[in-house]
């Protein structure tokens, strides 16, 4: 019988040990800080662009072994456009957002063509609407012959070597 009863008593000590180191470790990561995110201040509508006025800061509580989360840089939001509604101090999904289109379907845009050997510049009409960096397909109004430029930061395309 007094077998039994340390054995019960060792049993409760071990438990209780257990919860001290759990309880230390959740102290440790509370005081820890985390990492900041940005979250939307209020409501963020689709189409709406994100500025340094519609966030704010919020603090996450992760373990530090965790991979980034989005939203972390300010310059990942700053400019972009919310494609659906945002709600405030949510977390922002990278899918939530998508950069600022540069380039409007169906409008006339410069089209130019570049080698060591000869310069091209034409017009052409875009079939999709983009953003700087993205290659689309573009229309030649005067042959009707698609063709991929890639949009330029300044609104102009850009035809590579196909």
């Amino acid at each position: 019988m007094i077998r039994v009863r340390s054995m019960r008593n060792t049993r409760g000590f071990a438990a209780a040990t257990l919860l001290a180191i759990f309880a230390a470790s959740a102290v440790a990561h509370a005081t820890e800080g985390g990492r900041t995110v940005f979250v939307p201040r209020a409501v963020i509508y689709p189409g709406d662009v994100i500025t340094t006025e519609t966030l704010v800061e919020r603090k996450l509580l992760v373990n530090p072994n965790n991979p980034p989360v989005f939203g972390e840089r300010s310059e990942e939001l700053l400019g972009k456009v919310a494609r659906r509604t945002l709600l405030p101090g949510e977390l922002i999904p990278g899918t939530a957002v998508k950069t600022q289109e540069l380039i409007k379907q169906g409008k006339t845009y410069k089209l130019t063509y570049e080698s060591p050997f000869v310069s091209i510049v034409g017009v052409g009409v875009p079939l999709q609407s983009g953003s700087a960096g993205e290659i689309i397909n573009v229309r030649n109004p005067d042959t009707g012959l698609i063709i991929k430029a890639r949009i330029k930061a300044d609104q102009t395309l850009t035809v590579d070597d196909q």
